[in-house]
C-alpha cells in the first residue's frame, strides 16, 4: 500500500470518526485541550498566537483566541491565497467571514496587519498524529509550506485522543509540531 493511500484511508477513518462525535464529548475534549493549551508555557510566553479557526468538528480554539486577546497577545489566523497561505491579525471575530470550503477566513488582509511569521507560537490543526508528533494534515501542504519559510514559530497541535494513532506515513518535507495536546496526554518532541 502506497504512502498515499495510507493517508486517504486514515483520514477517512478520523473523519468518520469525528462527525460521529457527539456535541456534548466535542465541547468537553476541547475545553479539556484549550485548558492544557493556556498552561503551557509556550503559550505563556508568546506574544502573538498564529491559530486556526476550528471547522468541521475540529478541536475548538475560540477559547484559546479569546483568552489572547484578553492577555493583549496579537492573534493572527490563516487565510488561504491561491496555493499559499498567510495569516492576518483580528481582533475580533467578527473580523472573520467564510472562505475556502466555507472556513472562517479574515476580511482584513492587508500588508499592515499581515503577520511577520517571525516568532510566536502556531497552534496547528490536523488529521492524525503518532506519538513521535508525526503528523497527517488535510493534504494541501498549506502548514508545511508555510513554516518552511517562518522558522521562528514555535508549533504547537492540537487533536483528539482518537486522532492520535500508533504511526501515521510520513514525508521528509512534513514538519512536524513541538508539542501535541490532547484531552487525555501531552507528547513533547523528543530531542
Amino acid at each position: 500500500m502506497t504512502r498515499k493511500m495510507q493517508k486517504k484511508e486514515i483520514r477517512a477513518l478520523i473523519y468518520k470518526a469525528r462527525k460521529e462525535m457527539s456535541e456534548e464529548t466535542w465541547k468537553k475534549a476541547t475545553d479539556k485541550i484549550c485548558d492544557s493549551v493556556l498552561k503551557t508555557q509556550m503559550f505563556q510566553e508568546a506574544e502573538e498566537i498564529y491559530c486556526y479557526v476550528d471547522y468541521n468538528h475540529e478541536v475548538g480554539t475560540r477559547q484559546i483566541i479569546e483568552n489572547s486577546w484578553r492577555l493583549q497577545k496579537k492573534v493572527f489566523v490563516p487565510k488561504v491565497l491561491g496555493r499559499e497561505m498567510e495569516f492576518f491579525e483580528i481582533s475580533s471575530f467578527d473580523d472573520l467571514a467564510p472562505g475556502m470550503k466555507g472556513i472562517l477566513e479574515p476580511v482584513r488582509t492587508s500588508e499592515d496587519n499581515k503577520g511577520s511569521g517571525n516568532r510566536g507560537l502556531m497552534i496547528m490543526p490536523g488529521v492524525a498524529f503518532d506519538r513521535s508528533l508525526h503528523r497527517i494534515g488535510y493534504g494541501g501542504g498549506f502548514y508545511d509550506r508555510y513554516l518552511e519559510t517562518h522558522r521562528g514559530l514555535q508549533k504547537l497541535a492540537v487533536a483528539f485522543t482518537y486522532q492520535v494513532l500508533d504511526e501515521v506515513p510520513a514525508e521528509a518535507f512534513d514538519i512536524c509540531p513541538d508539542v501535541l495536546v490532547t484531552e487525555s496526554a501531552v507528547y513533547e518532541k523528543r530531542f
